[in-house]
């Protein structure tokens, strides 16, 4: 078995850098800005009512806001963990909007993982 040289030196001193002069930049950082289309649907569904959030993801799926329409699902289905009357409400009154249903689709993935 052959030593390599360059593993058995002992390292480098490295030269320690300069400090700023100025101070770090501020780390403010908003992690969820506030949305003005699911903020509306997200209060009425805390007071029981389902087809604001239904209009919302019937709006992007006509729209094909396909992104926006995989974050509202994932905000009301975890709405939906927390206040599953509200859900169930939604499905037996439309059992088969595609918003409902996309819904239980993600509410189903987050039970399970």
């Amino acid at each position: 078995m052959v030593l390599l040289p360059a593993f058995l030196r002992p390292t480098r001193k490295t030269r320690r850098a300069s400090r700023p002069d100025s101070p770090a930049p501020a780390d403010d950082v908003i992690l969820d800005a506030p949305d003005d289309r699911l903020s509306p649907a997200l209060v009425s569904a805390g007071q029981g009512e389902f087809t604001v959030a239904a209009a919302l993801l019937a709006a992007t799926r006509a729209a094909a806001q396909w992104e926006e329409r995989d974050a509202y699902a994932t905000r009301l289905a975890a709405f939906a963990r927390s206040r599953p009357e509200w859900f169930e409400a939604w499905r037996a009154a439309d059992p088969g909007d595609p918003g409902v249903l996309l819904v239980g689709a993600q509410l189903a993935v987050d039970r399970a993982w």
